[in-house]
């Protein structure tokens, strides 16, 4: 029998340490926030006054996040200890896992009152989020052990919920009507997106999953299988239906930076020799980066060239996100050095 691996530390990590906020505040929420400035766009309002109702959108799905990362490391613990993973709840007492599921779901049935006040299906989106993660996190249900059950209750739940919801609360906000178009093609976009990155990280965690005997879709079907319905379905729906947004609200930003975005890569092929991959793993997962940086930047800009004082909601977003960006900023002076090198006359 394994056993759990804990991480020494003179003191106990805080709660967002233990709900690993780390590996889903940048992955998740930009392209939230992405949708949110799209969306916004679309009906043509400004952003910065619906800013205070954007800190209630992030609050209320940080909550949510916060919920889903400790559950289901809470239920995680004897198969994490069976593959010798590591759990950052070992260690930690039941009165703490109590006090912070019980404190995130008092708080969530809160942002599910006042969103039940602002429209019943901005309701039924956010707690359906919480619904569908305990039931993918909690026996008997479990679903994450039940094969494709598991990978569409992720999906739905990190993805499909919360963008919907951002789509909701845009046109409540607003008080304009989001074209049905546009919930199509976010809402498709969302789920193969969803259903690509839980693909990803079960063929990633395939080994420590067999010798915990977690029954994950990646262990039923094979890791060809799935990766075969990765590359051939799930990632094809994906391009189309972002093609989809990108064609029900065209902006010119978006498909510059997405150029940005394919230069960035040839850079990374050129230089390092790193492929694009969609589900090969240790690797990054194509379009991703696209996804959390360029997309939501592209309307931050056009917003705030259209109404001049959504600068200043250029300006939090790169707070928010500073580190990413910084990054890329980094890289791309890189590879710059490397090219320029490269094309100097008479180097070694």
């Amino acid at each position: 029998m394994g056993q759990v691996i804990v991480e020494k530390s003179g003191n106990q990590p805080g709660v967002l340490a233990v709900a690993r906020a780390s590996d889903w505040w940048v992955d998740k929420f930009s392209p939230i926030l992405a949708v949110f400035y799209a969306t916004a766009s679309l009906v043509g309002r400004p952003l910065l006054p619906l800013l205070g109702h954007l800190v209630v959108l992030l609050l209320s799905l940080l909550v949510g996040a916060i919920y889903v990362s400790v559950l289901n490391d809470w239920t995680d613990l004897a198969d994490d200890a069976a593959a010798g993973k590591t759990n950052r709840l070992a260690g930690r007492s039941p009165r703490f896992v109590g006090l912070v599921i019980g404190g995130c779901v008092l708080l969530g049935c809160g942002f599910g009152y006042y969103y039940w006040q602002l429209s019943p299906q901005s309701a039924l989106l956010y707690l359906g989020a919480w619904v569908v993660y305990s039931l993918y996190s909690l026996p008997p249900a479990r679903l994450k052990v039940r094969g494709l059950a598991g990978v569409l209750a992720d999906a739905c739940g990190a993805h499909v919920f919360p963008q919907l919801l951002t789509v909701s609360v845009v046109g409540q906000w607003t008080g304009q009507a989001v074209p049905t178009a546009w919930w199509l093609a976010v809402g498709a976009w969302v789920l193969a997106c969803g259903v690509h990155n839980i693909l990803w990280h079960q063929l990633s965690d395939a080994d420590a999953d067999a010798q915990a005997q977690v029954d994950t879709f990646v262990l039923r079907q094979g890791v060809r299988r799935a990766r075969h319905l990765g590359l051939w379905v799930v990632f094809p729906v994906e391009v189309v239906a972002f093609g989809g947004m990108l064609i029900s609200n065209y902006n010119g930003w978006a498909l510059g930076l997405l150029g940005v975005y394919a230069g960035l890569e040839w850079c990374r092929l050129r230089v390092f020799g790193h492929r694009p991959q969609v589900l090969a793993l240790d690797s990054r997962i194509v379009l991703s980066d696209y996804y959390k940086l360029f997309y939501p930047l592209a309307f931050l800009l056009a917003q705030s060239l259209r109404y001049p004082a959504d600068g200043v909601v250029l300006v939090l977003h790169l707070l928010l996100f500073g580190g990413y960006a910084w990054q890329f900023v980094q890289e791309g002076n890189l590879y710059g050095r490397v090219l320029l090198h490269k094309l100097r006359p008479g180097r070694a």
